[in-house]
């Protein structure tokens, strides 16, 4: 693996939960060459990597000659192609050719969603066999929404020049102008590409928002779930999700969802919401006020069993 994700973070956790757990993390090819890799693949019953991408290379490298089962999970960039936003790992080229190699070295290619599965099958042409789908897990929340819920919309998301637009920030930013009198906030880290912690991209967002949207920037759990609870709408409007971890949680939280139509959050949201497929800004402005105008507060929990975690334990166990 590579990186630290929440749901990375959530999957070493389920892991470590019924089996014995050795982590490395790779940077690039050479990393083949470390001891400690080496000495976990011997020891090791089977090897899970998150996303088929230049860290994946050491790994595949190395299991020509140790022949374990290999799990690859590919949740997003690496098999997305959506060229509209220059996104995505198989928009052609060599991340294209050498992302293709990867999956087809996988024992089992997991998918996060139908939609993350289609992609993998589309966009990396792996055989729908050889795929097994797996949904992200979501912590429930542990306090129950508030009784009286604020009239604010927020989102959630990192802030980086990279998903400015895949998240839809672009739009979230007209609809706060259409809607001056409401709060808008917005949840995440402000970082690089390469999700360094950066402020030039948080500068030029807040120079072309309005007064009434706050950043927030990065923030515990504890306090992100007091957003999600006291919050009437969470607000969505991605060019691309290969699940949708926040509005699931926001959900939980007893928010009112407003989510694009694409890829994976209908299908992850299903009638938990709205979902807005043309005219975004303005038919989302309409959706707010509708919502806002409401005085009772629903707390959907259909979407709990299938994203929790003892589901997706359940199904790593059987394929582990």
């Amino acid at each position: 693996m590579n990186g630290e994700t929440g749901f990375i973070n959530m999957d070493e956790k389920i892991l470590r939960s019924f089996a014995d757990v050795r982590k490395t993390v790779i940077e690039d090819i050479w990393d083949c060459l470390q001891w400690e890799l080496l000495l976990n693949f011997w020891f090791a019953d089977s090897i899970l990597i998150w996303f088929a991408s230049t860290h994946t290379i050491p790994a595949v490298i190395l299991n020509y000659f140790f022949n374990k089962p290999l799990f690859i999970i590919a949740g997003g960039w690496d098999v997305a192609n959506v060229p509209e936003i220059k996104y995505g790992g198989m928009r052609g080229g060599s991340r294209t050719v050498i992302g293709r190699w990867l999956l087809r070295k996988a024992s089992k290619v997991i998918a996060v969603s139908k939609s993350n599965r289609d992609e993998i099958i589309n966009n990396g042409k792996v055989n729908h066999r050889n795929i097994k789908l797996i949904y992200n897990a979501v912590s429930s929340t542990k306090n129950g929404h508030i009784i009286r819920k604020k009239n604010q919309v927020i989102t959630v998301g990192e802030i980086n020049k990279d998903t400015f637009l895949r998240k839809g920030l672009d739009s979230f930013i007209q609809v706060a102008k259409k809607l001056p009198d409401i709060s808008f906030i917005h949840i995440g880290k402000w970082t690089d590409r390469d999700g360094r912690p950066c402020t030039n991209m948080i500068n030029y967002v807040k120079k072309i928002s309005p007064s009434n949207i706050q950043y927030l920037g990065f923030i515990d759990r504890i306090e992100l779930e007091k957003y999600y609870n006291e919050s009437k709408v969470y607000l969505q409007l991605s060019r691309h999700e290969a699940f949708g971890i926040s509005a699931v949680e926001a959900s939980m939280g007893g928010c009112r969802l407003i989510i694009s139509d694409c890829y994976a959050l209908p299908e992850i949201i299903g009638d938990s919401g709205y979902i807005v497929k043309e005219n975004i800004v303005d038919e989302t402005v309409k959706i707010i006020k509708k919502i806002l105008s409401f005085d009772r507060n629903k707390f959907n929990s259909k979407v709990l069993p299938k994203f929790s975690i003892e589901e997706r334990k359940k199904r790593f166990m059987k394929i582990l």
